[in-house]
């Protein structure tokens, strides 16, 4: 399965059904591949190809390291935007003739 924004509720899904699932580094796959053009029958088989010399076991992260990198990273979202703010208010203060 190629890791997509909104796809953990799927990955979970699954998990809980029984099924295990590979999660696959979209850059990494692509880095692999032969030929720039996308098609589905070649990728299919690039995937079938990495699976079975997987040399990196799951292809990508558990979904632990998932969830804390998801957290992380609304976590440098919000602290972009408060500072974007703050920004904008000490240029408006300053407009007006404030420290």
């Amino acid at each position: 399965m190629e890791a997509t924004g909104y796809s953990r509720w799927f990955e979970r899904l699954l998990a809980e059904l029984g099924f295990e699932v590979w999660m696959g580094d979209l850059a990494e796959i692509k880095a692999k591949r032969v030929k720039k053009q996308k098609f589905d029958r070649e990728d299919a088989r690039l995937l079938l190809r990495l699976m079975r010399e997987t040399t990196s076991a799951n292809l990508g992260t558990s979904p632990e390291n998932r969830d804390l990198r998801q957290l992380l990273w609304h976590l440098i979202a919000w602290w972009q935007m408060r500072t974007r703010i703050m920004n904008q208010l000490q240029a408006l203060a300053m407009n007006e003739g404030y420290r």
